[in-house]
């Protein structure tokens, strides 16, 4: 039995059957969608520019450990903003904005996030038509940047992009990218045992790290694989700002199966969701094929 299961070729088809059967009531939703901002012109569809955030991209290099994601919606109608950000292993944030300038250089702010620190998202008014549809058609001209008490001018930023375009609420990845595979680090999941898996990058085949489910999201679509099996068991997904479901996502009914389901799960406000085995020894791989905003 061959021990690599590569990344699945999802088609759309299959995927927008498993896009209607997502129902996510009670979970944070993203203001970078705009439905909580005051944008009239703003819908749940939404084609958000996003970022990937390392302390790599900053100029000159400043935190090595941090990371961090960013989603932002701009509505021309409102002249409005909003973002939805993320970030980990920096330390005490104390500002963010979107600063105007290519990428290995820096530049000056042009919008404000005025809700960081104390939430990670929110909606700015911006007067300046021509900034936002400059933003809107040339987001690398743009970058995100997380400012700390031990890295004053930027911690950790990234260039914005145009994330993938909406399908109804459904935004699906050109490619999928896995985020978790228990065969590399963490090993079997075994009976009853619970993991915590952020599912907001993953990696291609060729193992470059990209953004998978951004902040603001509220679900993802996933290939769930199941591969060395014991005997028959099930494995439960779900979004880990929920307890464990009742019913199991995936099943199995004898050892050394490979078996994989296309699924919607919702995620928590930092897009992690949690897996749970059940009554037999199993490696776990996630994924990623798209995500709801």
């Amino acid at each position: 039995m061959s021990k690599r299961v590569t990344i699945a070729a999802i088609s759309v088809a299959a995927a927008g059957l498993a896009a209607a059967a997502l129902i996510v009531p009670g979970v944070a939703s993203g203001n970078a969608r705009n439905i909580d901002g005051s944008g009239l012109g703003a819908t749940r569809t939404a084609t958000p520019l996003v970022a990937l955030l390392s302390g790599a991209n900053e100029v000159p290099p400043a935190d090595p450990d941090g990371s961090g994601a960013a989603a932002v919606t701009v509505d021309l109608d409102a002249g409005e903003v909003c973002y939805d950000v993320s970030y980990k292993d920096i330390g005490t944030v104390v500002a963010g904005h979107i600063h105007q300038a290519v990428a290995g250089q820096n530049g000056p702010i042009v919008v404000p996030f005025t809700a960081l620190p104390g939430a990670n998202h929110g909606c700015e008014l911006v007067a300046d038509a021509t900034l936002l549809a400059h933003i809107l058609a040339t987001p690398a001209d743009f970058y995100v940047n997380i400012h700390t008490t031990d890295f004053g001018t930027g911690a950790i930023r990234g260039q914005l992009s145009t994330g993938p375009a909406p399908a109804g609420p459904v935004h699906f990845l050109a490619t999928p990218l896995r985020s978790y595979d228990s065969r590399v680090g963490a090993g079997v999941l075994k009976p009853n045992e619970t993991r915590t898996i952020s599912l907001q990058t993953g990696k291609t085949l060729a193992g470059a790290t990209e953004l998978a489910v951004p902040p603001g999201a509220t679900g993802a679509i996933v290939n769930l694989t199941v591969t060395e099996t014991v005997e028959g068991g099930f494995v439960k997904l779900y979004s880990a700002a929920v307890v464990e479901p009742a019913t199991s996502t995936i099943n199995w009914s004898e050892s050394g199966q490979n078996l994989a389901a296309n699924t919607s799960v919702a995620v928590d406000a930092n897009g992690a969701v949690k897996i749970t085995g059940g009554v037999h020894d199993t490696q776990v791989v996630l994924d990623v094929v798209g995500y709801y905003f």
